[in-house]
């Protein structure tokens, strides 16, 4: 009697841990990003991501474009300037778009 007991409970320990949360991600990013390429150094970078909280958005939008400059203007000595374009919700989440702009030093 007591081991069914305890197999009870370990079965529904097992079939609730593995029930899906109701907040399935914080942040995400979307991989779809903009580039305005003007030659040399002159490069900006749109992109966006979305977070329950501005803030976490903001900051993961401004990773996103630092990654994307990155990736276009390489390792060449250079600044970036951030800029928020736009900010709106989206399936109950804020999203951000932010311009990263690469600057000669």
């Amino acid at each position: 009697m007591c081991s069914k007991f305890i197999l009870i409970h370990i079965i529904l320990i097992l079939i609730t841990g593995c029930a899906t949360p109701n907040k399935k991600y914080g942040i995400f990013y979307d991989p779809d990003y903009r580039v305005i390429d003007r030659g040399a150094l002159d490069v900006n970078v749109i992109s966006q991501a979305c977070s329950d909280r501005f803030k976490d958005s903001l900051s993961a939008a401004k990773n996103n474009g630092e990654f994307h400059l990155r990736s276009i203007v390489g390792n060449k000595n250079h600044r970036i300037k951030f800029k928020q374009v736009n900010s709106y919700i989206s399936m109950g989440k804020i999203c951000v778009q932010v311009r990263a702009s690469s600057i000669p030093p």
